[in-house]
């Protein structure tokens, strides 16, 4: 007594046209925008921001560790000093990109790239909340 079992079925293929779908949908979906602003953070406030255009300046941060020196414009920001051990934040190299971030965790600090919406507006508000 043999049963014969076909390898696919037809909704297997329906199932895998389905995910198919769903997958090309959400990679033409995910886009890299370039950033236009760097914000930063010290602790747990916002300490300011800083737009990425024009030409290359430096930007002093204190924090409780001691000076952060920052370069900024031409479309990057990068950490060029820090009083930290390790030095992380400096070997994170320039960043461009919306979302990216530097973090320095002995200084406290966090420079987060922000981009605009494709309108033109900047976005701001709370992005999610979670407890």
């Amino acid at each position: 007594m043999t049963q014969s079992r076909d390898f696919f079925r037809p909704l297997d293929a329906f199932l895998i046209l389905l995910v198919a779908a769903a997958s090309a949908w959400g990679f033409m979906s995910f886009r890299v925008t370039e950033g236009s602003r760097a914000v930063v953070f010290i602790g747990d406030g916002k300490y300011g921001w800083y737009t990425l255009d024009g030409p290359k300046r430096q930007v002093s941060i204190p924090t409780s560790l001691g000076t952060v020196r920052m370069e900024i414009g031409d479309g990057t920001v990068r950490v060029a000093a820090s009083p930290c051990r390790n030095k992380v934040c400096v070997k994170t190299g320039a960043i461009r990109h919306s979302h990216s971030e530097i973090v320095c965790m002995p200084a406290h600090l966090l420079i987060v790239v922000e981009g605009d919406e494709p309108d033109g507006s900047a976005r701001e508000g709370t992005d999610a909340v979670t407890f």
